[in-house]
């Protein structure tokens, strides 16, 4: 398993936060959502994680447009 640093930690911390808090913030399609979840150059899938339910009908959406976790493409 990788280790990441407390600052990179931190910042995962904040944008997981920021995603709970301001939900209409974080409705992306599917380019905008990786973009996102980049933290120091790495895709964070807990970032991902926390966008379902957010951006679509379906729980677990997690774009407005393009391939999605819920199986379809919006």
């Amino acid at each position: 398993m990788d280790r990441i640093s407390e600052a990179e930690r931190e910042t995962l911390k904040e944008k997981l936060k920021d995603i709970r808090e301001n939900p209409s913030r974080h409705r992306h399609d599917f380019e905008g959502l990786h973009a996102c979840a980049m933290i120091n150059g790495y895709l964070h899938l807990e970032v991902i994680e926390a966008h379902e339910g957010l951006n679509g009908p379906s729980r677990r959406c997690d774009v407005s447009k393009g391939p999605c976790a819920c199986g379809a493409w919006h």
